[in-house]
């Protein structure tokens, strides 16, 4: 069994410590592809900038992998 990550409590958890707040986070969801078998872009802005983004099978997956990459881009 895969080990599973939580990366977006993780990055509401960065936010809150730095600002206070998750308030600056907001999310951009779409989908490509058939409708019977999606593949699901997430993007994490952090005050309207783009800090992450994920694509995946599932919406889980994906937003998972942008939450990922934005605690990249801000841990530099």
């Amino acid at each position: 069994m895969a080990t599973q990550t939580h990366y977006r409590m993780e990055l509401n958890n960065v936010l809150q410590q730095r600002d206070g707040s998750t308030s600056a986070l907001t999310w951009e969801a779409f989908s490509t592809g058939p409708l019977h078998d999606p593949t699901w872009t997430y993007i994490a802005y952090i005050k309207g900038v783009e800090y992450g983004r994920g694509q995946g099978r599932g919406k889980d997956i994906a937003k998972e992998l942008a939450a990922q990459r934005a605690l990249i881009a801000l841990r530099g």
